[in-house]
């Protein structure tokens, strides 16, 4: 079933402002924080950090920065502009014990300024440590004009440092070193990390193009750690009787960390439990039994899960980006998030033209159903 998240009215009001202030008696013992630098930024950054969209009570900020986390990710579209308001009514007064990132998804210089003050705004703050270009995968999608916004907003001290989010790391990667960018943010799991690249546009290269961004002083950010992270999937592996939900989120977090060629991450946490949950991955390294139970949850998603391989690109007659499709999907079923899933979809696919098909002739190269995916798609968005 799909939830909806809630529009938070109440979240951000004076109320719960109030709310969040108070000392709770009942806070759990925090297990120890790990941190790493991040890139030439020089920051010090929890391995964990937060993905703020989508979080419905703001008593989960309150625990994180109560645990030590220091790191709060976030994007101006998130939520028409809610989630950044939330994160900003739980940072009140706290704005110099943490680094906080933002970021726009416009196409243009002109909108990705204006979205910048809107963020600080909402954020209720008059910098942010790094500024992402969002979703940009290949360099053709950001302009001179636009670089320029973004070196406008570091001197006139409304940035610290320049990023960029993208699902096609290996394809921006010397465009980013020679632009000097400082953080990159990227899909890394460990789905991606086991897929079948026909394109080879990262499944063999992806480890040494981040050695590219590491030797170049660039910080990198795994997101979609949790491949998906799909809710109530059974998996069915002898002596491995789980969940999806419950130890393979620490798994996926100690895997994207196994090595330091990744400094942070940024992780959804909607609740508390989660926030628990995924604080222990900090606790210990990645494992066998990690390994195990990872690939028994990849096998068990493999026919919905997407893995930003490209291989299906250009394959639909009509020119739909099916990869785009199936994760506004995921954002919904998975993620619960019903308006990030419905905003990917017409940011990207707008429209789908799939009852013109008698059959569905695109394939995926790792298993995923695409046929299935596209008419709950029509379902889900329609």
């Amino acid at each position: 079933m799909i939830r909806t998240p809630s529009r938070r009215a109440f979240l951000l009001s004076g109320a719960a402002a109030t709310a969040i202030a108070q000392t709770r008696s009942d806070k759990p013992v925090s297990p120890a924080v790990r941190y790493r630098v991040l890139g030439r930024t020089g920051l010090k950054v929890t391995e964990l950090g937060f993905g703020s969209e989508a979080v419905s009570d703001l008593s989960v900020f309150e625990r994180a920065l109560d645990a030590g986390i220091n790191f709060f990710d976030s994007a101006r579209s998130y939520e028409n502009g809610n989630a950044e308001r939330a994160l900003g009514a739980a940072l009140r007064g706290k704005r110099d014990k943490v680094i906080l990132c933002t970021r726009s998804y416009a196409d243009n210089a002109r909108q990705i300024a204006l979205d910048l003050d809107d963020s600080l705004k909402a954020l209720g703050t008059d910098h942010v440590d790094i500024w992402y270009l969002g979703q940009k995968d290949n360099p053709g999608q950001i302009s001179a004009d636009m670089l320029e916004a973004q070196h406008a907003a570091q001197r006139a001290g409304k940035i610290r440092f320049r990023g960029v989010s993208s699902h096609r790391p290996a394809a921006m990667a010397d465009f980013l070193i020679q632009q000097k960018f400082d953080v990159i943010q990227i899909p890394y799991n460990f789905a991606i990390g086991t897929r079948r690249d026909p394109f080879n546009l990262d499944a063999t290269n992806l480890d040494s193009t981040l050695d590219r961004f590491k030797e170049a002083g660039i910080g990198i950010v795994a997101m979609k750690v949790m491949a998906g992270g799909y809710r109530g999937v059974k998996i069915d592996e002898k002596n491995l009787d789980i969940h999806a939900r419950s130890g393979s989120r620490i798994a996926a977090i100690r895997w994207a960390l196994r090595h330091d060629r990744v400094q942070t991450t940024s992780v959804r946490m909607m609740d508390r439990d989660q926030l628990e949950e995924n604080l222990k991955a900090m606790s210990g390294d990645f494992s066998e039994h990690d390994a195990r139970l990872l690939a028994a949850y990849t096998n068990a998603v493999r026919p919905m899960l997407c893995r930003m391989c490209g291989g299906c690109d250009g394959q639909c007659p009509y020119g739909t980006p099916v990869g785009d499709v199936v994760r506004a999907i995921m954002y919904a079923e998975s993620y619960g998030s019903y308006e990030m899933g419905l905003e990917t979809f017409r940011r990207s696919a707008k429209t789908l033209c799939c009852s013109g098909c008698a059959t569905c002739t695109v394939s995926c190269p790792n298993g995923v159903r695409v046929a299935e995916r596209m008419q709950r798609a029509q379902q889900l968005f329609g």
